[in-house]
């Protein structure tokens, strides 16, 4: 996946989503939203927020922030902030991979349906890594490949085909995990037959310079 295709891609699928997703999207970015425990005053980052199809379920008391690289994505979810009066959602258009946001500014981050879409996942994380607290939490929603050998090499060859679409199918969590160094606090499926899974990470406190240095 390459950003300036993917733009195009989602542009036109700004169109359709709306019709075609939300009894796939609605019920695991509610599952998670609960999960997340968002107190009043905390900063929520929403990469890749789509049309806003998740922006309603978040608590009133939330401060969102929403930001996708579609144009014509980011239309639809102004429409939907306003249908919805969401006096504290923001949007912004930008890249997922070169964040426009400080260190450390967030204190939840959700990814939901975003790691498959972007040209560098483990750069994606990296980014969303560093504008999330130290101790802040990291929630990832999306299809990874599966376990199943057969299963997996169909994913995978599908790949070429879904790229077409907007997104991979042969994207594998255990190697991101490894890439990325990221400790998975839990994941979990809505159910056995789910595609999807939902992972909570919590953003790890790097060590001291003392010990970063010993550690050498």
């Amino acid at each position: 996946m390459q950003e300036t295709t993917t733009r195009r891609i989602y542009n036109v699928w700004a169109y359709f989503y709306d019709m075609l997703w939300p009894a796939i999207v609605h019920r695991r970015t509610t599952r998670a939203m609960e999960q997340m425990y968002i107190r009043p005053g905390e900063q929520v980052l929403d990469i890749g927020v789509g049309t806003g199809l998740a922006l309603p379920s978040y608590p009133s008391h939330a401060r969102v922030v929403g930001i996708d690289l579609s144009e014509g994505m980011l239309r639809r979810a102004r429409r939907r902030i306003l249908q919805h009066d969401l006096k504290g959602v923001n949007l912004a258009l930008g890249n997922a991979l070169q964040l426009p946001f400080p260190d450390h500014t967030f204190d939840h981050v959700l990814l939901s349906h975003v790691v498959t879409v972007v040209s560098d996942p483990v750069k994606l994380i990296e980014e969303t890594r560093r504008v999330t607290r130290p101790g802040g939490q990291i929630v990832i929603i999306n299809h990874f490949r599966s376990s199943n050998r057969f299963i997996g090499l169909l994913e995978k060859w599908l790949c070429p085909l879904c790229q077409h679409l907007g997104w991979r199918s042969d994207l594998c969590l255990q190697d991101l995990i490894r890439k990325t160094g990221l400790e998975v606090d839990f994941r979990y499926k809505l159910d056995p037959v789910d595609l999807f899974q939902i992972v909570f990470i919590t953003n790890q406190v790097p060590p001291p310079p003392s010990q970063a240095i010993a550690a050498a």
